[in-house]
């Protein structure tokens, strides 16, 4: 079975979770974004080992972070900050690329300042947060996971250069959108019978 296949329905699998559920159950889907975080970090540097020992150290990884996610549902707002902060400098990196700029290791330094700051302002970014993060984080794990499956168009071989050509980022913002909406009328209804 070829990696990509594997890669391609594990991570279409979890952001369809996070996209659909993730302000709902918040501590599974933190548990999901984790493994595809680890899965999808081993896929694109583990490029150098063995096919078998590849998968088995992706899904190992992808286990650890899943358990670390889960454990730290406490720190809600901060991961979430830090997971918007990541996807909407992913998504305007792959904008710079579609335009033809490459940036190279300044991305992946703009990637983790986006993070770090994402995570120290996640608390004050208001109650909607949460939704407007896993439904982004969603959108992208969708989008790498059809890339992985099909030809899309956009690159699985860095994270940066997935969303940068038209068709995938289109789906991006589709998805993006989809989610939020899907997760926002959700959110109301639990507020108003909660009140």
């Amino acid at each position: 079975m070829d990696n990509n296949l594997i890669w391609g329905i594990v991570v279409l699998i979890c952001g369809l979770f996070v996209g659909a559920y993730g302000n709902v159950l918040i501590r599974f889907a933190l548990a999901f974004l984790g493994f595809a975080i680890g899965f999808s970090l081993v896929m694109w540097l583990g490029g150098g080992l063995d096919e078998t020992i590849r998968v088995i150290a992706a899904i190992v990884a992808g286990g650890i972070l899943a358990a670390v996610f889960y454990l730290l549902v406490n720190f809600t707002l901060y991961l979430a900050g830090g997971i918007l902060g990541l996807v909407l400098m992913v998504a305007l990196l792959g904008l710079f690329e579609l335009s033809g700029l490459d940036l190279g290791i300044i991305g992946w330094i703009l990637v983790a300042a986006a993070t770090v700051a994402g995570g120290f302002f996640g608390p004050r970014l208001g109650t909607n947060l949460v939704v407007l993060a896993t439904s982004l984080a969603g959108a992208y794990l969708i989008v790498l996971g059809l890339s992985a499956l099909f030809v899309t168009g956009g690159d699985t071989s860095e994270p940066q250069g997935l969303l940068s050509t038209a068709f995938p980022l289109v789906l991006f913002l589709s998805f993006a959108v989809l989610g939020f909406l899907g997760q926002y009328q959700v959110a109301n209804l639990r507020r108003r019978f909660l009140r």
